[in-house]
């Protein structure tokens, strides 16, 4: 069985979807599609086949492909291709077999330029839905654009907001919440003993989330934090945040970061020659970070990331495997440097539109809207999760803490301790 499917239905729905990713309603015509006033045009990706190639649904994507996030924004495009690849194969959009059809921005890390790619792409370009990674972390860039679109956005951020359907009814999370994130690695670092940590948090309004929530954990948990330093969403200032810290003498260092700022944190790491245990979220896997870190930097490095990316978490785990063969064959490659997350969170999106498509057998956005809250999406990474009152994505019982460097060829190697047994 495809590792993209629906479970249980708690109600009826109909049709959505994008670091951005917008939906067009075309039929045609897209090859014309123009640049913003920032300068970023839009590059085109033909459907392929398995569908009716004359009638076109566009999928819109805004990526950082030249930025500071290039790497994460070029795995993000591969998984998006391999995901409308697979919509595609199974016969496209059901009713009329529309193909979908990826149109593509490069935001080059600018939150200016991302938040006029996604209105573009929605606005000039009838754009049905969007996937977003949220480059403007301020309240005047996320609110305004994700407001201003009015279309379903499976979103790349674990900004707190974006789990709320109060504040943001059209985000759908492909990820976990920084609040969540942050009790786990509170929880670990209890369970572990390590206390005092020290936390390095990026200095945006996502960042102030986490740490905020970390403390509060930490404090329940028991875990004193002995310092706080802050660093630059790009990771700037980091060899003198980590300085800092070090005098602090903790036993572990937390990372709150939603964006770029990992690589440099660990690489500053290598360069002090601290050996000091780091624990930060999945983007301590991530190509860029694995490298910045060099040889033997990833020692003492552990990471919250979906179970299902862990070779020994189980029957999740060969879903997981078959994907990463998937990109390893995409790629013209026979081994990934980094963790197949980011590939499987851009293809789970696409899928999960798919999905939703074919239970209402439609794309407008209300149903779709509908059809997500009341249905949960098996993918590769997790079993999504949304509804009326929480857009949850991966919920906490989807999530490890593991060894980055245990990661091999995409996946975790690590032996994931065994749950423990509560009687009734």
């Amino acid at each position: 069985m495809s590792p993209a499917r629906w479970l249980g239905s708690r109600g009826r729905g109909r049709p959505h979807l994008g670091v951005v990713l917008a939906l067009l309603g075309a039929a045609g015509g897209l090859a014309a599609c123009g640049p913003n006033s920032n300068g970023a045009t839009t590059q085109v990706v033909t459907a392929s086949a398995g569908c009716q190639g004359g009638r076109i649904v566009g999928v819109g994507a805004s990526l950082d492909l030249s930025g500071a996030g290039a790497a994460v924004g070029q795995a993000y495009l591969t998984g998006l291709e391999m995901g409308i690849a697979k919509v595609n194969r199974g016969g496209g959009v059901p009713g009329h077999n529309s193909c979908l059809e990826l149109l593509y921005k490069d935001n080059r890390g600018s939150p200016a330029v991302d938040s006029e790619a996604m209105l573009n792409l929605v606005n000039a370009e009838n754009a049905l839905a969007v996937v977003g990674s949220y480059a403007a972390p301020s309240a005047n860039g996320t609110a305004y654009y994700l407001h201003a679109l009015s279309v379903p956005v499976p979103s790349f951020s674990t900004n707190d907001a974006t789990f709320n359907p109060k504040r943001f009814p059209d985000s759908f999370p492909m990820t976990t919440s920084v609040t969540v994130q942050a009790q786990v690695m509170a929880t670990f670092a209890a369970k572990q003993a390590l206390s005092p940590v020290a936390v390095v948090v990026v200095h945006d309004l996502t960042g102030r989330q986490g740490a905020a929530a970390f403390s509060t954990a930490a404090t329940s948990d028991g875990v004193e934090v002995a310092g706080r330093a802050s660093v630059s969403p790009s990771g700037g200032g980091a060899t003198a945040a980590l300085t800092t810290l070090q005098a602090d003498h903790p036993k572990a260092l937390v990372v709150i970061d939603d964006g770029d700022a990992t690589p440099a944190i660990l690489a500053a790491r290598a360069k002090l020659g601290w050996r000091v245990p780091v624990i930060a979220g999945p983007q301590a896997s991530e190509v860029s970070a694995v490298e910045a870190a060099g040889a033997g930097g990833l020692a003492g490095v552990w990471a919250v990331v979906p179970s299902a990316t862990v070779r020994s978490s189980g029957p999740a785990a060969g879903a997981a495997v078959a994907f990463r063969n998937q990109v390893l064959a995409k790629l013209g490659v026979s081994q990934l440097t980094g963790s197949i997350i980011p590939y499987a969170q851009a293809y789970d999106a696409i899928t999960m539109f798919g999905s939703a498509a074919t239970g209402t057998m439609d794309t407008l956005s209300g149903d779709l809207k509908t059809f997500l809250e009341n249905a949960n999406y098996q993918g590769v990474l997790a079993s999504y999760s949304y509804t009326t009152g929480r857009h949850t994505g991966i919920a906490e019982n989807q999530l490890s803490v593991v060894p980055v460097s245990t990661l091999s060829n995409g996946l975790f190697t690590y032996k994931l301790p065994k749950k423990a047994k509560h009687s009734a």
